[in-house]
């Protein structure tokens, strides 16, 4: 067995999954873009806007405390594991299988 096939995971799990383990409710929406208090940092008004997510993208912006990625990357951060641990746990949570990388593909081997 290899390593956690990430691309795999953040193709089957959307930011709106994300969000909705972290209990986030929105303030605003304009289309697929949408603001609210940052859950990493704890913004301290319910009517804040320092927090936007792109939901068709998968990707978030603080403008406050800085941190930007993916959806991957926001359950890590806000759960406080490393990415590899984030992305067996949101698998979990969500009831879906880990997607493995082939063990060659784990070691860097060029295929031919």
């Amino acid at each position: 067995m290899g390593g956690i096939d990430f691309r795999k995971v953040r193709s089957s799990i959307s930011m709106q999954e994300v969000l909705d383990l972290l209990r986030f409710v929105p303030v605003a929406r304009v289309g697929d873009q949408v603001r609210g208090p940052c859950p990493l940092h704890g913004s301290g008004s319910d009517g804040s806007r320092v927090f936007s997510i792109h939901l068709t993208k998968n990707t978030f912006q603080c403008f406050k405390c800085k941190q930007s990625g993916n959806h991957l990357d926001l359950w890590a951060s806000a759960t406080s594991q490393r990415l590899y641990d984030a992305g067996l746990d949101l698998c979990r949570r969500l009831g879906r299988e880990v997607p493995w990388l082939a063990a060659e593909q784990g070691r860097g081997t060029r295929r031919r």
